[in-house]
């Protein structure tokens, strides 16, 4: 089973969004998914897949609250991917998750407010032993600036991270999407889901290169 982690110190910064595009982005290929929601007192990707599961929206995505990685693991041969959504800090939980995770994705906003204290966040991770290879920051919630955007991404690059390509703009449509149970490349929206799926392509790209690397 291939372990997709979705991390950060902050809240706010779109870690569930990216955590259910890249679960069903993969379960629409035919893989074995599930989201491993350690938020358990927010519980909002369980949550997320009741509405999905209601509304009879597929791929189906099933969700599960873990208070540790260790438990998660033991359905290890249900699956083929389990993608680990974390708590907004770093506590031994994270550090356990992001141990266990064959690549890591740091959300971020483009402001210093959301960039600052995520990039100690992956600096932290280094230092507790996790390969910076490992490492990919996807900027969230961006505004209509290329200007901003690309300096975010210098900052991330500048602090030796590699950041993805594809940006998600913060529009009402994801948000709508993600109300009625469905990911971000789900929506009503043509455009935004042209979008959403270039930046799961790319991290799906990216997660590939990292596993034959690691052969």
């Amino acid at each position: 089973m291939k372990t997709l982690a979705v991390l950060s110190q902050k809240g706010g910064v779109g870690k569930s969004t990216i955590a259910r595009l890249m679960a069903t982005a993969y379960a629409g290929v035919g893989w074995r998914v599930k989201l491993a929601d350690f938020h358990t007192k927010q519980l909002a990707n369980v949550g997320w897949a009741r509405l999905r599961m209601a509304a009879g929206v597929q791929p189906k995505v099933p969700a599960e609250a873990f208070a540790n990685v260790r438990k998660a693991l033991t359905q290890q041969t249900q699956y083929d991917l389990m993608v680990f959504d974390g708590k907004p800090n770093f506590d031994s939980v994270t550090l356990e998750i992001a141990r266990e995770s064959d690549m890591i994705l740091v959300p971020a906003g483009v402001t210093l407010d959301d960039l600052e204290p995520q990039v100690k966040f992956a600096h932290e991770l280094l230092s507790r032993g996790v390969e910076r290879a490992d490492i990919l920051f996807v900027l969230n919630k961006t505004l209509d600036s290329a200007a901003s955007v690309a300096d975010a991404k210098g900052y991330v690059e500048a602090a030796g991270y590699r950041c993805a390509a594809t940006d998600l703009p913060h529009k009402t449509g994801y948000q709508l999407a993600q109300n009625g149970g469905r990911a971000i490349n789900e929506s009503q929206y043509p455009s935004l889901n042209e979008r959403a799926d270039a930046l799961a392509q790319e991290i799906i790209d990216r997660f590939t290169e990292l596993a034959e690397t690691k052969k």
